[in-house]
């Protein structure tokens, strides 16, 4: 059976969320687009895909959300065990170009660091 790709949005911004889907529409990406709106949710996710047969291609993670914001979200990644099979390309999207976050990103094994909003051009870089 042929593994899905999916690619994980995780943001509270609805917005942000309908941006990905245009784009990834834009792009005819054969993808599965799954969308959390917090860290905690998006950890639940991820652990799904870990168990079935699915192949996560990419996370695109905001650092400031409700409930488990993404900096929290990198550190329970870096450390659970249950989560090793899953593949962590993650490629950060927020709205802070403030120093203290782009520098404290960089302590995490992210792929990039993008300021909102997300374009077409700015995400078929990591596809």
């Amino acid at each position: 059976m042929k593994q899905l790709k999916s690619i994980l949005v995780v943001d509270d911004d609805i917005v942000a969320i309908l941006t990905s889907q245009r784009i990834i529409k834009k792009l005819k990406l054969d993808v599965d687009l799954l969308t959390a709106r917090h860290g905690k949710e998006a950890l639940d996710i991820i652990r799904e895909i870990c168990q079935g047969d699915q192949h996560l291609e990419l996370i695109l993670l905001d650092i400031n959300m409700p409930v488990m914001d993404g900096f929290e979200l990198l550190e329970e990644l870096k450390h659970s065990d249950d989560l090793s099979c899953a593949l962590l390309r993650v490629v950060l999207v927020s709205s802070s170009t403030h120093y203290l976050d782009i520098a404290r990103a960089k302590q995490y094994p992210v792929i990039d660091y993008l300021e909102k909003p997300l374009t077409a051009e700015k995400l078929s870089k990591f596809l």
